[in-house]
Order: C-alpha cells, then sequence, then structure tokens
C-alpha cells in the first residue's frame, strides 16, 4: 500500500514533466514518403481522422504502438505492445479481488526504448502506471481506473524506465464493470491532438 501511495505522489511530477512539449505518438499507420509538395510525413489532419471522439489513438491487443516518434513507428524513442489483457484473473493466495460492481485487468505488455530525451525519461514510467489508466464504458461515461491487489507482484511491470532497453511485465487495475475498453491517458493533448492510446477490453 505505500509503494502505491508513493507512486501516487510522484506521478503529478512525473506527468508534468512529460507534458512540457507534448508527446507525439505513432498515427496508427505507417507515414507516407514525402513529395515536394508535402514536406511533413505526416499531418495533423491525418492523425486526427484515426483518433476516438475523447483522442484516443485505438489499438488491438498485440498491436504495436509508441510515442517521440520522428514520423513511423520505427523512429519511435518508446514502443510497446498490450500483449494480452486478462479479465478477473485468479487472485493470489494474499490478494483481493475488484469490490462489487468493478472487475480486474491485469494487462500483459512489452516495451523497448531507444535514446530517450529528457522529456521521454519523464513520460516512459506514466504510460503504464496504473494512475494513468481510465476505464471507458459504452455509454460515453469515462472513469478512472484504480491499482488493483489480485494478483502477486512478482511478474509487474517495472516502475523505472530506462534507456536502450527491453521490458515485459503486468499492470493491475480495476474499472467499472460496465468499461469496455481501458486507455493509458495524458493529462493534456499532445500537439497532433491525442490524448493516448484505447484498447478494447473483449
Amino acid at each position: 500500500m505505500l509503494s502505491i501511495v508513493a507512486r501516487a505522489a510522484t506521478l503529478p511530477a512525473l506527468v508534468l514533466l512529460a507534458a512540457c512539449t507534448g508527446p507525439t505518438a505513432d498515427t496508427g499507420s505507417p507515414a507516407p514518403s514525402p513529395t515536394p509538395s508535402s514536406a511533413a510525413p505526416t499531418t495533423t489532419a491525418t492523425v486526427k481522422k484515426n483518433l476516438t471522439a475523447q483522442g484516443f489513438l485505438p489499438k488491438k491487443v498485440g498491436e504495436l504502438g509508441g510515442t517521440e516518434c520522428q514520423s513511423s513507428l520505427d523512429t519511435c524513442a518508446i514502443k510497446f505492445t498490450v500483449d494480452k489483457i486478462e479479465v478477473n484473473p485468479k487472485c493470489f493466495e494474499y490478494g483481493t479481488p475488484a469490490p462489487a460492481g468493478r472487475k480486474t485487468l491485469l494487462l500483459h505488455v512489452s516495451m523497448t526504448t531507444g535514446n530517450l530525451s529528457a522529456n521521454a525519461q519523464g513520460l516512459a514510467p506514466t504510460i503504464f502506471n496504473p494512475f494513468s489508466f481510465k476505464g471507458l464504458s459504452a455509454d460515453g461515461f469515462v472513469h478512472d481506473a484504480q491499482p488493483g491487489s489480485c494478483v502477486d507482484y512478482k511478474g509487474k511491470l517495472s516502475d523505472t524506465i530506462l534507456a536502450n532497453s527491453r521490458y515485459t511485465g503486468t499492470v493491475e487495475i480495476d474499472v467499472p464493470e460496465s468499461a469496455t475498453s481501458v486507455a493509458s491517458a495524458w493529462p493534456t493533448p499532445g500537439p497532433d491532438g491525442s490524448r493516448g492510446w484505447v484498447w478494447n477490453i473483449g
């Protein structure tokens, strides 16, 4: 419990650092080749067409995502996938299931980093921090996720994300039963208007 409170206290400082210049996320598709009449490989208008009404970039489970990108996903300093989402996994001996009206989600995550700018170093640990997640319901309601306490912490994703490194691990949260998708949200929009990424719970 103390570690969760400590992470909650440090998250605002990390988020503020990450939001200084605003992250540049992948567009969900390869960047088009530059032409003489188009200097930029990706336009804001193109990016916004891919976003949900709330500003999230949809991702399928197992689909590569990234941020701090120059153009295509290959150029992203931070790349990741949500490999699997378990709903109400079996709790370990000392675990506590989600309270009535809520459900536990266990996200299995992979992450790779390259050279990280100061902005990226602040952003990387917040992407899969439990306090960054939102549960989205089909009726349009958006709910703050809460850190879960059902499964063993042994396999959890590291809180420390370093440059030029690879990580795998789990992130446990609980959300309302009505949630049909889960989003990793930025507190402020990026330059393209995006607010993060969203995955269907299934």
